[in-house]
């Protein structure tokens, strides 16, 4: 008669770990990309001169218009300081801006969006957009020029990855650790070599391009980065506000 083997003699099981697909880009990241780019195709194809300079009125952030009587705020609609801080995003100044901007926002993003869920990441980006807006109005109350692009959105993103994605964890968790790994705290995050050097190397080309060094790499334009920083400082401080329970792994 062969003996019944013991409940402790079967050998342990390695736990199934997940490989990540060939192409793991949230479908809301897509979404948002791709919302972005219709929105320029429109401007650049479709619409002409005039009907793009009444987009760019109607629905960029104009700091200067918030208390002003500046003939550029007085034939705008009148509820645009209302949608303006939200929707001056998903304005871009050429197809190299927006590109910049969606490679940014696809490998910030997406860790950022597999940790928080889609709703909690529509309203963190929206959230971190309309700071982005607040900082550029802080620094520049009185300026009438439109400001538009998703750079305060993407820097948002960054700040929040600050928080989580750029920790070593003791072995590789598989393809989905964002959504399991705590987030650290600020104290942990300035402890941290990686999360440190990054943040400074952020700060320090801002402050660059600020101070009009940087004017080569940007092809000579105007770059808000009163809205990089903004977005980014709402980022690294708020993520743990909109964050969701960490679950656990069964």
């Amino acid at each position: 008669m062969s003996e019944e083997p013991q409940p402790n003699a079967w050998p342990e099981r390695e736990p199934v770990r997940r490989p990540p697909p060939a192409f793991n880009v949230p479908g809301v990241v897509l979404a948002l990309v791709a919302a972005m780019g219709l929105v320029h195709l429109c401007r650049t194809l479709l619409l002409g001169e005039l009907a793009d300079t009444r987009v760019i009125l109607d629905f960029a952030f104009i700091p200067g218009c918030y208390g002003s009587g500046q003939e550029i705020c007085q034939i705008r609609p009148a509820g645009v300081s209302l949608w303006s801080p939200l929707t001056y995003a998903f304005l871009h100044g050429s197809w190299t801006h927006y590109g910049l901007n969606t490679i940014w926002l696809l490998a910030f993003g997406t860790p950022v969006a597999r940790r928080l869920g889609n709703a909690r990441f529509l309203g963190f980006c929206a959230l971190g957009t309309i700071a982005g807006a607040a900082a550029f109005y802080l620094f520049n109350a009185g300026l009438d020029v439109p400001v538009i692009g998703a750079s305060g959105t993407v820097s948002a993103l960054m700040g929040g990855a600050c928080r989580f994605a750029f920790v070593r964890a003791g072995r590789s968790p598989g393809f989905g650790a964002e959504r399991y790994r705590p987030a650290i705290s600020v104290r942990e995050a300035f402890s941290d070599r990686t999360v440190l050097v990054f943040i400074v190397a952020f700060f320090v080309t801002n402050f660059l391009v600020g101070a009009g060094v940087g004017g080569a790499l940007t092809g000579g334009g105007e770059v808000a980065w009163e809205a990089h920083l903004g977005g980014f400082v709402f980022g690294f401080f708020c993520l743990p506000f909109l964050d969701r329970p960490v679950a656990r792994r069964v």
